[in-house]
């Protein structure tokens, strides 16, 4: 179970790569304006998840009560992967909120 585990945490630093990436080369439709709090907002996502990664690997899975396999990691890193995008609407970290500041005029 331990080495799933490593492999899963480098896959998702591969993943936070591509999607950071993807904001630098995909820009969303819409003013200027809209696009940069749009790539702020996915930053603060990717930022979001990767921190939630991070303190999910400090959990013990001998812990859990029901193994659910790679399955069950692979359900539990998308459901994060929502939580994170759902933290950046919602604005709660205000990561977003300070890079568009920082970048309108």
């Amino acid at each position: 179970m331990s080495e799933t585990m490593g492999i899963g945490s480098n896959n998702s630093a591969n993943l936070a790569q591509l999607q950071l990436q993807n904001l630098r080369y995909e820009l969303p439709s819409g003013t200027e304006q809209e696009q940069l709090k749009q790539v702020a907002q996915d930053f603060e996502a990717i930022f979001i998840k990767q921190m939630l990664d991070s303190m999910r690997s400090t959990l013990n899975p001998e812990n859990r009560l029901i193994d659910t396999g790679m399955a069950g990691e692979f359900y539990e890193d998308m459901l994060y992967d929502e939580y994170a995008q759902l933290m950046a609407k919602t604005g709660g970290f205000g990561l977003a909120e300070m890079i568009v500041k920082q970048h309108s005029p």
